[in-house]
């Protein structure tokens, strides 16, 4: 136990940011060291706990002292997130994930000196107007325009989400509840969600918040209008119009084929659904026929998953993990003594595989 007394410059908002990330409420802190839910307000406010509380915090909140005594820069609040608004996320777990984002962040600033990461490629659309479907498909052609992507099918969402500078996360709290979503602060950050249920679901999902970051930049989302631009955004990244227009099998007298349209998910990765939703907005299905083939899926039995499903194996991000593998064990220490996070935080929140000491290995042998 420390005997030492608190160092000066205590930051009260940098205890309620460890809070809120670790899901913790007053009463818990309150337990926690004995005192009241007040008391244990006043400590984010203007009060300043003491070495031996200091130490249980950072015990309970699994960070280090120090983390209490580096300034909070750029408080993150779960507005600036674009979560989906139809998921049962309460406030309280948005904030645990604002707050998890926002200490990730200060975790990426330190890992920027060390590694480069590919400079942003989101563009700034300013204040274009997005009210029309027709602008948006012109916007998501102008994206596919600038990284190179040509009309065919994208390959990997993953690869394309890093290869525009946007670094895919995992965070071990953001599930069902919450599904993925994104937010533009320091760089362009999309937080994956679990395990998905398809490839063809993960990746339209990851086209979705690549359509907030492009369209809503500064503003807040969750809307219908804003939800069904980014789905509009997302259909025309991955299913340009030309293209998509000329390969869609035509109509079996009054029955869609079905065989047809399964070629045509395995070579777009997309999901019937999506394939049926593309070609009603561009008019190649009636609204009768799209409602038609829906109804068709929902018989099978493929509300959430799809035939064919198990031949497109699931994406995972890539680029943050190989930015953390180029780090030695020193690296490492430095990078975990300057955050003042843990290496359990890093490994069970955040899902990164960190390095094992030289010690360690060495007897592993």
């Amino acid at each position: 136990m420390s005997n030492h007394p608190v160092p000066a410059g205590f930051h009260h908002e940098r205890l309620k940011l460890a809070r809120l990330a670790a899901g913790q409420s007053y009463p818990d802190i309150g337990r926690l060291l004995g005192v009241t839910r007040q008391y244990a307000h006043r400590l984010e406010v203007n009060a300043t706990p003491s070495p031996v509380q200091l130490e249980r915090l950072a015990q309970h909140l699994r960070v280090t002292e120090a983390f209490f005594h580096i300034p909070r820069q750029c408080p993150l609040e779960p507005e600036q997130c674009h979560f989906r608004p139809l998921r049962s996320a309460t406030l309280g777990l948005k904030k645990t994930l604002a707050a998890q984002v926002e200490v990730f962040e200060t975790l990426l600033q330190q890992l920027e000196q060390t590694v480069a990461f590919p400079e942003p490629r989101i563009p700034d659309i300013g204040d274009a107007d997005i009210s029309s479907g027709d602008a948006i498909e012109r916007l998501a052609e102008q994206l596919r325009r600038e990284l190179e992507l040509g009309l065919g099918p994208i390959s990997s969402m993953t690869r394309l989400a890093e290869k525009a500078g946007v670094l895919l996360i995992q965070l071990t709290e953001a599930d069902a509840r919450t599904g993925s979503f994104s937010l533009f602060n320091e760089r362009p950050l999309i937080v994956c969600s679990g395990t998905p249920d398809s490839a063809c679901l993960q990746r339209f999902d990851l086209a979705h918040e690549i359509g907030h970051l492009v369209l809503h930049q500064g503003m807040e989302t969750g809307c219908r209008q804003t939800e069904e631009q980014a789905n509009r955004f997302a259909s025309a990244l991955l299913m340009p119009r030309s293209a998509f227009a000329a390969e869609f099998p035509t109509m079996r007298g009054r029955y869609l084929s079905w065989s047809a349209l399964g070629e045509m998910k395995l070579r777009w990765r997309v999901s019937f659904k999506a394939l049926l939703y593309r070609a009603g907005r561009l008019g190649l299905l009636t609204p009768a026929q799209v409602k038609s083939g829906f109804v068709h899926l929902a018989r099978h039995g493929h509300a959430r998953t799809e035939a064919l499903d198990e031949r497109l194996p699931p994406e995972s991000p890539e680029l943050v993990q190989r930015a953390f593998d180029l780090l030695d064990h020193a690296d490492w220490q430095r990078l975990l003594e300057q955050t003042g996070l843990t290496r359990d935080v890093l490994a069970g929140r955040y899902r990164l595989e960190l390095p094992r000491p030289r010690l360690a290995l060495v007897h592993s042998a």
